[in-house]
């Protein structure tokens, strides 16, 4: 077991919101999740927030569980499934917040599995002529890279400052490029200085070329328009 998933113990708790799965130590903690919010005090809302209905014995106020304020229930009756609040099963949510979380849903089902599963690339540390092929994969508490072959390494996910994303296979006619690797900077902890790794997917299996490519699209998604995997903090 690595060092960053010897914390990666998990307890149910209940809270007014509902069930959460949630790590047993704040520090391991996932760099995508989001604390509950606060909800709007019943004194406070007399009204629906969203459609100004008037709350009586008939019309009841529900609280959305991702921000927390006050609505009918026709303007908060979506339940939808919110990960990054570790929620067991969907919660109710505004029709605001229903499709924001409906779309991080794709992230959550898709891109992070795939970084979860992992692949195989030949890393470059700093201005090294040499490679070493190793399995990348994102820990199990996503908050760690990790890398292992002979050497073994660990990059902090918000140590990362920059992703940038290799391809080849551009036509002229716009035809469909292809990942090929990455460019990686990342703060060693105790240090200023910017540490680069240069990862190039392995060309022996057409099947690992394959796995290789999804991971490094799934990297995309994260990092695309120059943020990094803190895009999602907000």
């Amino acid at each position: 077991m690595s060092g960053c998933e010897a914390r990666d113990a998990k307890k149910l708790v209940r809270s007014p919101s509902g069930l959460r799965m949630v790590p047993e130590h704040r520090s391991a903690r996932s760099p995508f999740g989001l604390d509950e919010p606060p909800w709007v005090p019943d004194k406070e809302c007399p009204r629906c927030m969203q459609c100004d209905t008037k709350f009586d014995f008939i019309t009841r106020k529900h609280h959305c569980r991702r921000c927390g304020k006050c609505f009918c229930d026709k303007c908060c009756s979506k339940k939808v499934p919110l990960p990054r609040m570790c929620f067991v099963d969907p919660v109710r949510q505004c029709a605001e917040c229903a499709l924001i979380s409906q779309k991080e849903m794709e992230f959550y089902d898709k891109q992070l599995k795939v970084l979860m599963n992992g692949a195989t690339f030949f890393v470059t540390l700093g201005t090294s002529d040499k490679s070493e092929l190793m399995v990348c994969r994102l820990s199990n508490n996503q908050r760690y890279l990790v890398l292992d072959g002979d050497s073994h390494y660990e990059i902090e996910i918000i140590q990362i400052s920059t992703v940038q994303i290799l391809t080849e296979g551009f036509t002229p006619g716009g035809g469909n490029t292809r990942a090929i690797g990455m460019i990686l900077q990342y703060k060693v902890p105790g240090s200023e200085e910017l540490t680069q790794m240069k990862f190039t997917a392995s060309e022996d299996f057409s099947c690992n070329k394959k796995l290789s490519a999804s991971w490094l699209a799934a990297m995309h998604k994260v990092s695309k328009g120059g943020k990094t995997y803190r895009m999602l903090k907000k």
